[in-house]
């Protein structure tokens, strides 16, 4: 009988081993599983403000880029209207000249 609480004490304490040994190995993969999630965050945030930095340029340069089109467009829509108006100012003196001799 002695010895049998001897070996149910000795396979309580063996237990106690294991689950402790069982506790710190949890608990150094928590640890290392919560560095892992803390450099994944800091991660995907370092990527995540790089893309909208290059959105932002983007934009910038889809503005800028805009604003000359406009800018084209505008200039070419002036010349033309200048260029009519000046061929109808040269027919209408030809006309003029024309009638008079």
């Amino acid at each position: 009988m002695n010895n049998a609480g001897w070996v149910a004490q000795r396979v309580g304490d063996e237990r106690d081993v294991v689950i402790g040994v069982a506790m710190t190995t949890s608990n150094d993969r928590l640890d290392r599983i919560e560095a892992l999630v803390e450099r994944n965050a800091k991660a995907i945030d370092k990527l995540t403000d790089d893309n909208i930095g290059r959105s932002n340029e983007r934009l910038d340069t889809d503005e800028k880029f805009m604003r000359w089109m406009m800018q084209l467009a505008f200039t070419l829509l002036f010349l033309a209207t200048a260029a009519l108006i000046l061929n109808a100012a040269a027919f209408l003196v030809r006309l003029l000249l024309l009638n008079q001799a």
